[in-house]
């Protein structure tokens, strides 16, 4: 919290006469650089100056023609915005009992006799002044405050949404290695074999992950937007490339990727990139990987063309957990795929449209 201080504003009093000559007095009685006195020569005028003014004080003369100092005073506070302005009624002539009780109805805190002393206005313009800028500080204080609960508010729900975000993700990915051990239990011949395999397998699952964390670290909005995916083939196929070489490419259009499809095209894009490591392009330092994204509408496409050194002579090795496994994902993406066995190779073509990418 703030500590207290005066405003570097002048503070506003109103001072209300019908003589201009009465005004200029109680300005000279009044000047200072922290206070800015605001003249009106009548009642409408006063109203006029309230409506832009909030001021801290108004002195207004008892007898004017037009608005007197009392029906000023009382429709002052009949209205919201100046129904708190105090009012002190300067009088020329005695301030008898009925006077005064009539000022004090109308809402005044005061009554002053002309001639007027100095010292003793000042003075009591000097307590407005003061209570008008704690008044002020107070309110300042109250709408920090009220700022400060808020942004409390928010974070507690902020992390609410966190929490459950996280659970969310974490009984996916429970789930998901649970079908994993299962689909790899059934094509393993050995338990070194399975091993190898949920290794690797888990290993594309974890760098998956990695891109999402930058989206749990936004308390505040958990929903995952920072990966897209030309990230996530780099972060599936960097541990395949070659040092000094260009033996994989990736070119042309990306699109934004998050929630529940990073993990299913990461699952896709592993066993193909496994595929093309044990039997494929990128089983020898020869053989050449270029993939091309293109967006074509609400759609993008992806084209995996594989150039191997040695294609075998039969696709039957490239078939088995990991198509059933690419069948499952693209059901989660809502994506169509086509094969085309060449001689120099796979050439796949996958089209993923944009909103199950992003959804």
């Amino acid at each position: 919290m703030k500590r207290f201080e005066h405003p570097k504003a002048p503070v506003p009093f109103l001072l209300v006469d019908d003589l201009e000559e009465n005004l200029l007095s109680l300005e000279a009685l009044l000047r200072r650089d922290d206070i800015l006195l605001l003249k009106a020569r009548s009642g409408d005028e006063a109203l006029e100056l309230l409506l832009e003014h909030d001021v801290a004080l108004a002195l207004i003369d008892v007898q004017m023609p037009g608005l007197s100092g009392y029906e000023l005073a009382e429709l002052m506070r009949g209205n919201e915005r100046t129904r708190r302005v105090p009012i002190i009624f300067v009088t020329a002539g005695t301030a008898d009992g009925a006077r005064r009780f009539r000022g004090y109805e109308a809402g005044a805190v005061d009554f002053i006799q002309k001639p007027i002393e100095p010292d003793i206005l000042r003075s009591k313009v000097h307590v407005f002044f003061e209570l008008y800028v704690q008044r002020q500080w107070l309110a300042a204080q109250r709408d920090e405050l009220a700022a400060h609960a808020a942004a409390l508010e928010e974070a507690a729900r902020g992390k609410d949404i966190l929490l459950r975000e996280i659970n969310h993700r974490i009984k996916n990915l429970f789930s998901l290695t649970a079908g994993l051990i299962s689909l790899s239990a059934r094509s393993a011949t050995t338990v070194p074999e399975l091993a190898s395999d949920l290794r690797s397998r888990m290993g594309a699952l974890a760098r998956a992950h990695d891109l999402t964390l930058p989206d749990l670290a936004k308390a505040a909005d958990p929903a995952p937007t920072s990966t897209t995916v030309v990230q996530l083939l780099d972060a599936i196929l960097d541990p395949h490339r070659q040092p000094g070489t260009s033996q994989i490419s990736v070119a042309g259009d990306d699109a934004p990727l998050q929630g529940a499809a990073l993990t299913s095209l990461a699952l896709l894009l592993h066993e193909l990139s496994t595929n093309a490591v044990k039997y494929g392009a990128l089983a020898s330092p020869e053989g050449q990987l270029d993939i091309a994204l293109t967006s074509e509408g609400q759609s993008l496409r992806l084209v995996w063309d594989e150039k191997a050194a040695s294609p075998p002579t039969s696709t039957t090795s490239r078939e088995g957990f990991g198509t059933t496994l690419e069948k499952a994902a693209l059901q989660g993406l809502r994506g169509e795929i086509t094969r085309e066995w060449r001689p120099e190779g796979l050439r796949l073509s996958l089209v993923l449209p944009l909103d199950s990418l992003s959804p």
